[in-house]
């Protein structure tokens, strides 16, 4: 009897996963073997209606599998090789150590993504994305727990779906968490509301990428811009007491960066006299 393939299991893959063929006249693991596209690949285990096999390497698309019992060759069925998932790039591209939200992925292969990891020296999370389509999904980076070793801390995006897991590329595929700047110490701690001191000295720690410095009145208030402001460091900057600031009131000089704004404390008081 001529061997006849029913069904393969499953019908779309990688390589290296298992596939079972049931059908009849299917022979042995002496007489059976099973070709898919060019390849011929002997079976780990084989009876009349029964075969597994790891499926061989082979290029994205079609397949067709069958079985050849001592020399007779079966019907044949289609199985497709699903391509890898890539990545491309990801918008944005940084954030704080608790991301507020999800971040664009952009690549290819994704339609049957079923998780997002993010892999740096800190350790590895997986998140579930949300699918636009084969090409674009959201997913929100997981919140950095570990503790940092420098103010940032790149991570790799990786896609995986049913074709696999995407490889790291670098930066384009990068999510760059910042770590929260703070202030230590502000010199001079004092200057006059009628001529606001040039030149104050701000340390502290994590002063990468600062998009502001503010004066707010301690205990809460409007915010004044700092003027003249210079990152000489990481750790430590330059400014301008700005003009407006209110006699007798004391501030807390705060840093914004990617990392979020640094914590109010007494270390950063600024007091302002006559």
């Amino acid at each position: 009897m001529a061997p006849s393939i029913s069904s393969i299991s499953p019908t779309s893959g990688t390589a290296g996963q298992t596939m079972t063929i049931t059908g009849t006249g299917l022979g042995n693991l002496s007489t059976a073997k099973v070709n898919i596209g060019s390849k011929t690949v002997t079976p780990t285990a084989a009876s009349s209606t029964s075969i597994t096999l790891t499926i061989p390497s082979g290029c994205a698309g079609q397949a067709n599998v069958s079985v050849n019992v001592s020399g007779v060759n079966s019907n044949s069925t289609a199985f497709f090789y699903v391509a890898a998932p890539t990545c491309t790039s990801v918008s944005p591209n940084t954030g704080p150590a608790t991301p507020p939200g999800p971040i664009d992925v952009f690549g290819s292969g994704f339609a049957t993504a079923t998780g997002v990891v993010f892999s740096s020296a800190a350790g590895s999370a997986t998140v579930t994305p949300t699918v636009l389509s084969d090409s674009h999904l959201t997913a929100t980076p997981p919140a950095h727990t570990a503790p940092f070793t420098a103010c940032t801390d790149s991570a790799n995006v990786s896609v995986t779906a049913t074709g696999g897991t995407s490889a790291p590329i670098g930066a384009p595929g990068q999510f760059t968490y910042y770590q929260l700047p703070t202030v230590t110490s502000v010199t001079p701690a004092t200057g006059s509301a009628s001529s606001p001191p040039t030149g104050v000295i701000v340390a502290g720690t994590c002063f990468v990428d600062v998009s502001a410095v503010t004066f707010t009145p301690v205990g809460g208030g409007t915010a004044v811009p700092a003027v003249s402001v210079t990152v000489t460091s990481p750790g430590t900057l330059t400014l301008d007491a700005p003009s407006g600031l209110t006699a007798g009131t004391t501030y807390d000089i705060q840093v914004t960066t990617t990392g979020g704004t640094s914590a109010a404390v007494a270390a950063d008081q600024f007091a302002v006299t006559v």
